[in-house]
């Protein structure tokens, strides 16, 4: 946050069954919220939950772990009389089916003594800008214990004039009526999920749709082995800046060449990653001609650049953007399955698209501008720092 203006307060409640449908990868929301300069305060009802975050969060700046106590609630005669009254208040117009028989007289009170809460939750306190915590599902619900703890949190914020912002993570089609009212906002992965909630009466300005790639899959409850490489400890690839991979190729080094002059015209942030293969020729190996050739020449490209080993082709390409090869290979085809942007770069074939959606180029201007293209896509893309700023000014 600039200056010394008080940065936003998030409050972010912890439940069980949400943060493991999301195989945990929901630890990634408040955590970029804290690296964009808001206070979270991580708050939760379980130990071992608390444990999960600790570890998670470990160093982690902006991040505080509350951990809420549960206490008995103990129900003396009068308060079982008055739920008797409530309970008969509810229900005294409506009558069995077909007869007039008043419902609260054949239905056993105990049913209904069953969903009074017999404990609650304490030591939430303090000033927030924003609640903000994942919807539950009506098919798969949260356990009594949490069902109280979210209660107990949502109930909070709305006491104390707290906006409250609602994360899909289950099945549109799962989400309980009644957070179409608990929520001033709501954050959805899809179109098709946003046009669900303008259908049942919820304003277009109250809806976002996060489609930054990470934090998108953060929200999914189908695990790709593959996506999890995007959250690398090693590779860290900003916002503001483009991530792009360059395979090597023996036979092809004018082109290699021409490839990092391209990218170094490029007036952006950038990342450059080189990827070298094991190429022997004669008594010269790749690595003394990459220490020759391809390093200086990354060095004039300005930015960061990186030389990656061989294996490593898939571990750089998920959390890059571009990738780029002088010849056709498989992994251009994976790269544009997982939204990434693939380029065949050979001056002597004819530019077009492939039919898997490879771009085959054949001049560096077409690199620039295809490059910048993707840049200023990226940059189009609504992350949850760019969503909490919006609800909280």
């Amino acid at each position: 946050m600039a200056g010394n203006a008080r940065a936003k307060r998030i409050l972010f409640p912890l439940g069980e069954k949400e943060l493991s449908s999301v195989q945990e990868r929901l630890l990634h929301i408040p955590s970029r919220l804290a690296k964009s300069g808001f206070s979270v305060d991580i708050v939760t009802y379980k130990k071992d939950l608390y444990e999960k975050a600790e570890s998670f969060f470990k160093d982690a700046a902006n991040i505080t772990l509350k951990l809420m106590k549960s206490m008995p609630l103990v129900w003396p005669p009068h308060q079982r009389d008055d739920f008797v009254k409530i309970f008969i208040r509810h229900t005294f117009d409506l009558y069995m089916p077909g007869t007039d028989m008043k419902y609260w007289k054949t239905a056993a009170f105990d049913d209904f003594r069953g969903h009074v809460s017999s404990h609650a939750f304490s030591g939430l306190e303090g000033s927030y800008d924003l609640l903000l915590m994942p919807i539950p599902s009506s098919d798969e619900p949260p356990s009594t214990d949490c069902d109280v703890f979210y209660s107990t949190v949502v109930f909070f914020a709305k006491e104390n004039n707290i906006a409250t912002a609602g994360i899909q993570i289950y099945p549109i089609s799962h989400t309980p009526l009644i957070f179409l009212r608990s929520f001033d906002y709501f954050i959805v992965k899809e179109t098709f999920e946003k046009e669900y909630y303008v259908n049942h009466g919820i304003g277009e300005d109250r809806i976002f749709v996060l489609d930054a790639h990470e934090e998108n899959y953060c929200l999914s409850t189908v695990e790709d082995t593959y996506k999890n490489l995007m959250f690398s400890d090693q590779i860290s690839i900003e916002r503001d800046e483009i991530g792009v991979l360059i395979v090597n190729h023996s036979r092809f080094r004018p082109q290699i060449k021409e490839i990092i002059e391209a990218l170094s015209e490029l007036n952006i942030k950038k990342s450059v990653f080189f990827q070298k293969r094991g190429y022997h020729i004669r008594e010269l190996s790749e690595d003394q001609i990459v220490d020759e050739l391809i390093r200086p020449a990354l060095a004039k490209a300005r930015g960061k650049h990186y030389i990656v080993q061989e294996g490593a082709l898939v571990k750089v390409l998920m959390p890059c953007d571009v990738i780029i090869a002088p010849v056709y290979i498989i992994p251009l085809s994976f790269a544009v399955q997982h939204d990434k942007c693939a380029i065949v770069y050979n001056p002597l074939k004819k530019a077009m698209q492939f039919q898997d959606g490879v771009l085959f180029l054949n001049n560096k201007k077409s690199i620039m501008d295809t490059v910048m293209a993707y840049f200023e896509r990226k940059q189009k893309l609504t992350y949850i720092s760019d969503i909490v700023k919006r609800i909280t000014g």
